[in-house]
C-alpha cells in the first residue's frame, strides 16, 4: 500500500507552492498513480463568474482540489485523500 499525505498536509503544501509550477502523484478512481505537472492557481487561468465560484465551492466540499495540466493545456482534479506526493 502507497502511503498517503493526510488533506491537511495537502493543503499546506498547495499554500506553500503559490503559483509556482507542482508535481502531484495521487491515486485515481481505479486505483492507478498518476503524475500531473502542473498549477495550482495561474493567473492567466481562474474563472471568474459566478458559475465557476459555485464550481470550485461544490468541489472543495467534495474535496476535490484543482489543477492546470500544463502538458494538457487543461483543468484537472484529484481528491485531497488520494494524494502520494506534492513537489
Amino acid at each position: 500500500m502507497t502511503n498517503l499525505m493526510t488533506p491537511e498536509q495537502v493543503k499546506c503544501m498547495i499554500a506553500g507552492k503559490g503559483t509556482k509550477i507542482s508535481t502531484v502523484t495521487f491515486i485515481k478512481a481505479d486505483g492507478t498513480l498518476r503524475t500531473i505537472n502542473g498549477l495550482f492557481r495561474p493567473s492567466s487561468h481562474i474563472v471568474g463568474s459566478e458559475r465557476g465560484q459555485m464550481q470550485g465551492e461544490a468541489m472543495a466540499a467534495r474535496g476535490q482540489i484543482p489543477v492546470y495540466e500544463l502538458s494538457s493545456k487543461r483543468w484537472k482534479s484529484f481528491y485531497n485523500d488520494k494524494v502520494v506526493n506534492i513537489t
